[in-house]
Order: C-alpha cells, then sequence, then structure tokens
C-alpha cells in the first residue's frame, strides 16, 4: 500500500511529522513544563507553567534593577531620580526575597544572574552621563516594568494554586508602585514604549511560539498538496489501444486449390506476318479468324501440307511445329 504514495508525498509527510516533533520538545523546553500539561501538584494546588514563569521573570526583573536603581543614587544629575533609584534598589531587594521564598517552597529553580537582554541594558545606562544617563534610567526601567506587570496580572486572576496568588498581588503591588515613582519624574517617553498586544493570534493570551504547531501543520498540508499535484502530473499517460489482430480465416482445400492455379494472363492481340502470337505462342492464322466457321475446321489445309506459302505450321499445345518435308 505504501509503496503506492509516491515518494516526495511520504518524504514530506516524514519531514513534517519530524518538524512537529522536535517543534512541540523546543517549546516544552522553553517554557520548563515538565509532564504532558505541564502541571505538578504542590500542597497550596496546582502549580502551572505560568506560575513558574512569573517566578522566574520577577527574579529576573530584580537581578538588574536592583543594582542599576544604586547605581542611579549617585550617579543620576537629578536629586529626584536618585530618590527613584533608592527606592528601586530597596524594594527590589525586598522583592526578590519574596520571589526566593516562593520559588523554595514550590520547587521552582531561579536563575542567579541577569539574561543577555538585561546585561546590554545595565552597559547602555552605566555608559551615559549626566541628563543624558537620567532620561536612560528612567526609560529602559520603566519599559521593563511594563513587560512584566501584565503578566502578574494574567497569574493573579488564572493560576489555581494559593500560594502564587499571594505572590501576585504582592509582586503587582510592587511593580505598580515602581511604575508610578519612575512616570513621576516626567521623563518617560510613552511613544517609544511597547504598545499593547492586539486582539487576535498575538493577542495577550497566545505568542509567537503558539503558532509554531499550527503553522507546521499547515505546511505539512502544502507540502503535501504539492507533493500529490506533482506526482499527478508526472503520472505516464495511458498508451491507447493497440487493435487486436484480426485471425485470417482458415484455409481450406478448395482455397488453397484456387491460390496456386497460375491466374490466366490476359491475351494480347499483337499479330506479326500471317500468324496472331499470344502470350502462350502461335495460333491459327489470322486469315482464318476472317473465314466462316464453317470452313475454318472443314476446308482448311491438313496440317503439314504444302500451300503457296509453304507448310503450315501445325500448332500443339506446346507451340507451333514444322511439318519436315520427306
Amino acid at each position: 500500500m505504501l509503496r503506492r504514495v509516491p515518494r516526495a508525498l511520504r518524504g514530506a509527510v516524514v519531514v513534517t511529522v519530524l518538524l512537529a516533533v522536535v517543534a512541540s520538545i523546543a517549546q516544552s523546553w522553553m517554557s520548563g513544563t515538565p509532564g504532558a500539561a505541564g502541571y505538578v501538584q504542590t500542597q497550596w494546588g496546582p502549580l502551572g507553567p505560568a506560575d513558574r514563569d512569573l517566578l522566574v521573570k520577577v527574579r529576573l526583573a530584580g537581578l538588574w534593577e536592583a543594582p542599576t536603581g544604586s547605581q542611579a543614587e549617585t550617579q543620576a544629575s537629578r536629586a529626584d531620580i536618585q530618590q527613584v533609584g533608592s527606592n528601586l534598589h530597596t524594594e527590589h531587594n525586598e522583592l526578590d526575597r519574596i520571589t526566593r521564598e516562593a520559588a523554595d517552597q514550590l520547587g521552582v529553580l531561579l536563575p542567579s544572574s541577569p539574561n543577555d537582554q538585561q546585561i546590554a541594558w545595565m552597559e547602555e545606562i552605566s555608559a551615559l552621563t549626566g541628563t543624558e544617563y537620567d532620561r536612560m534610567f528612567v526609560q529602559r526601567l520603566r519599559e521593563a516594568h511594563g513587560v512584566v506587570l501584565p503578566l502578574i496580572a494574567q497569574v493573579r486572576v488564572g493560576t489555581r494554586n494559593e500560594l502564587m496568588r499571594e505572590f501576585a498581588t504582592t509582586a503587582n503591588e510592587f511593580v505598580t508602585r515602581h511604575i508610578g515613582y519612575l512616570e513621576g519624574t516626567g521623563l518617560v517617553d510613552y511613544s517609544d514604549l511597547p504598545e499593547p498586544p492586539s486582539p487576535g493570534l498575538l493577542s495577550a493570551e497566545r505568542g509567537p511560539a503558539d503558532l509554531i504547531v499550527p503553522g507546521l501543520v499547515v505546511l505539512a498540508a502544502l507540502l503535501a498538496a504539492g507533493a500529490l499535484l506533482s506526482a499527478v502530473r508526472r503520472r505516464p499517460t495511458p498508451r491507447a489501444a493497440v487493435p487486436t489482430a484480426v485471425a485470417d480465416p482458415p484455409v481450406t482445400g478448395r482455397a488453397i486449390a484456387a491460390i496456386a492455379m497460375p491466374r490466366p494472363r490476359p491475351a494480347t492481340t499483337t499479330s506479326s506476318g500471317a500468324y496472331r502470337i499470344t502470350d502462350t505462342g502461335l495460333d491459327t492464322r489470322v486469315d482464318d479468324l476472317c473465314e466462316p466457321a464453317d470452313r475454318r475446321y472443314d476446308d482448311h489445309p491438313r496440317a503439314g501440307d504444302l500451300t503457296d506459302t509453304g507448310p503450315i505450321p501445325r500448332v500443339t499445345d506446346t507451340g507451333p511445329r514444322h511439318a519436315v518435308r520427306r
């Protein structure tokens, strides 16, 4: 059965299945989801992927925002911004302690250093001075707090874990207060902040990673359709049926005799001299053809007799014979 399927179609299906499996494994690794549904049981209720992700994101935020706030206490050019830096430094240390305690109780592993993007932001801010430092410090931290706040709200309204509801409530208070500190400086450029997600495929509940598997399914359908179309086009056109030779009728004895007998050749009426020449030899004299029928045989000289013109040749089956004078 499988041999009848075109090779191109079989290859497309195999490649697509492998891509789907690899994508599913990659999604599990990226989200850190153990088990089929990504939930584990705890004494506070089920702990899901979004719960673990929030703990990791809040921990990462504290790893770079606390030291950056501490830096702003001495490097910022304005006193109010120095105070904002001090508040962020102190409160992020407190929020980080709460995050680590919740993660320990729920058995969630947390990172120990900022990620590459956060390190790049720290280097970018540290390289500036004066008002440029103030503006970049406020803008980058306001942008970072705006990213983590929606995650906190989603977990707070949807988590099945009681401890995570308490943590999300506390984290929401910290982050909302920090946004107020930063916006109070008057240096936030709102036009440079990321726009809210629009409703649709990439809305709050879905991201680009969620479209990997559906995209592979669509790709598989397109590859299968293309391979099938290619196989149909390459299929050889059926040849026209060769007509079966009609058998000759049986040859009977009478037919064999008719085939063996020579066909009579048409007589030629050319003449030479006094005799008619035919395909089989000389025939009677031409003059005899004009004689009356009653004299043609009765009064005709006998073969071998002498006439004024000489002996009449004797006509036999094998040709004319001349009489021999004795």
